[in-house]
C-alpha cells in the first residue's frame, strides 16, 4: 500500500489557541472541511461555579458570559455562533433532523432550542449543532462523502436506551448509507475510574450489555466503552471510532467541568460539529 493510500488517522487532539482549550479532529477538518471539536472548561469570561467556558444556558450562568463564550469559540473556526442548533437534553433516546428552518435554534436562549430531542443531525452547511455536557458521554458522528454530521447527548438512560443507535439508523437509512462508513468521535467524559452507581443500575445494565468485564469495575460503570460497542454493533467499523484519551471529566476537573465533581454546581463544555469548507482538493485515502 502506498503512502497516499494509508488510511485517515483522525485522532482528537488537544489544541490552545487565545487561552481556549478543546479536542480536535485536526485532519477533519483540514482534508474535509468539517468540524468535530469538544471544549474544555477554560478561556471564557464566565466567573465561578461556572469559570470560564461555561456554553449553557440551563446551569445559572449569567446569560450576556454564555453568549459571549459562544461567540469566543465559534470564531475560531470562523462561524457564527447565531446559527447554532442546540437541543433540550431531555435524557432520552429521540433525534432531530435539523433543516434551514431550524438554524438558529437555542442559540440565543434556552426556550428556543429544539425540544424534547437528546441528539441533532443536519447536513447544513455552516450551522454548529451544539450540545453541552458535564459528565455525560458526547458523541459526534460524521458521513464524510455525504457531508453529514450529527451531535448524541448520551447518559445513563440514553445509553441503556442506544440512543447513538438511533442516530446511525436516521444517519444512514435514509440516505442508503453504511454505517461502516462513518466516523465516530467521543470527547471527555466521565470515565469507568469515576462513575460510581447503585446495585439497580448495575444489575440493569448487566441485563442489558454484554462483555461486562470491559466496561463494570467493581461499582463503577464505562458509559464511554458501552457506546463503543453500541456503535461496532451498529455496524461502525472499530477503527473509526476516536477516543479522547485520558478526558475523565471527574478525574480532570481542573479541565473540564464535571457535574459529580461539582457537587451539582457547574457549567458545561460542549461537543460542536459542523461543515465547513468544501474538502481538500487532495482526495480522501
Amino acid at each position: 500500500m502506498s503512502p497516499s493510500q494509508q488510511p485517515t488517522n483522525y485522532d482528537l487532539t488537544l489544541e490552545t489557541v487565545s487561552g481556549i482549550s478543546y479536542y480536535i479532529s485536526r485532519p477533519l477538518l483540514e482534508m474535509d472541511g468539517i468540524l468535530a471539536v469538544f471544549t474544555a472548561r477554560k478561556g471564557g469570561v464566565s466567573r465561578e461555579p461556572y469559570s470560564s467556558m461555561n456554553l449553557a444556558f440551563h446551569v445559572g450562568d449569567n446569560r450576556k458570559s454564555v453568549l459571549k463564550n459562544r461567540d469566543l469559540v465559534c470564531s475560531l473556526f470562523d462561524l457564527d455562533f447565531r446559527r447554532m442548533v442546540c437541543a433540550e437534553q431531555v435524557h432520552g433516546t429521540k433525534v432531530a433532523i435539523v433543516g434551514k428552518r431550524d438554524i438558529g435554534k437555542g442559540a440565543l436562549s434556552l426556550e428556543s432550542s429544539v425540544r424534547d430531542v437528546d441528539a441533532l443531525i443536519t447536513d447544513q452547511p455552516f450551522t454548529p449543532l451544539t450540545l453541552f455536557f458535564a459528565d455525560c458521554v458526547p458523541v459526534i458522528l460524521v458521513e464524510p462523502e455525504k457531508r453529514v454530521v450529527s451531535v448524541t447527548h448520551a447518559g445513563w438512560r440514553g445509553v441503556y436506551g442506544n440512543i447513538v443507535g438511533n442516530v446511525i439508523k436516521s444517519m444512514v437509512s435514509p440516505r442508503s448509507e453504511l454505517a461502516a462508513g462513518l466516523l465516530a468521535f467521543i470527547g471527555p467524559s466521565i470515565g469507568g475510574c469515576c462513575y460510581q452507581v447503585g446495585g439497580d443500575l448495575i444489575r440493569m445494565f448487566s441485563q442489558r450489555f454484554a462483555n461486562s468485564k470491559n466496561w463494570l469495575h467493581g461499582d463503577r460503570i464505562d458509559l464511554g466503552e458501552i457506546v463503543r460497542m453500541q456503535l461496532i454493533e451498529s455496524g461502525m467499523a472499530a477503527p473509526n471510532i476516536y477516543i479522547c484519551e485520558d478526558c475523565c471529566t471527574s478525574c480532570h476537573n481542573e479541565v473540564f467541568f464535571s457535574h459529580r465533581a461539582g457537587r451539582g454546581t457547574t457549567g458545561r463544555q460542549a461537543a460542536i460539529a459542523a461543515i465547513l469548507r468544501k474538502p481538500s482538493s487532495h482526495p480522501r485515502p
